[in-house]
């Protein structure tokens, strides 16, 4: 969501990974498949660690995003990367300098850009 979103209310809702409509069943009747995702959607894997890189979309903060997605290439676990240039967020998070990297939501870097290894060490 934008800076104008957040501004005058206008907010995306979006609680899974499609874009699913909840459909009560009668019993005894078959019940229809929503989407192909396997039954996981909204469903948090425990075991995946989410890197997000917080940053307004410099050359450094690109070359962030870029080290930390080689991390999680080479991760033994599940690692997802998400970029945020929002600039709203980015001051949510308590963000004063960027390039930042949060690890699962807690901000582990400010204002460097860290290799693929020392991302691959705070997994």
């Amino acid at each position: 969501m934008g800076l104008f979103g957040k501004m005058f209310g206008k907010e995306d809702k979006k609680d899974s990974c499609c874009d699913m409509e909840i459909v009560v069943v009668p019993e005894g009747e078959e019940e229809p498949t929503a989407c192909d995702c396997g039954g996981t959607c909204g469903t948090p894997d425990a075991d995946a660690v989410v890197l997000t890189v917080l940053g307004p979309g410099c050359k450094r903060c690109h070359q962030l995003n870029e080290n930390a997605q080689g991390a999680a290439r080479k991760a033994a676990k599940k690692v997802s990367v998400d970029y945020v240039t929002d600039p709203v967020a980015i001051a949510e998070a308590g963000i004063m300098s960027t390039p930042a990297l949060l690890v699962d939501g807690k901000v582990v870097s400010q204002g460097k850009v860290l290799t693929p290894e020392e991302i691959a060490g705070l997994i």
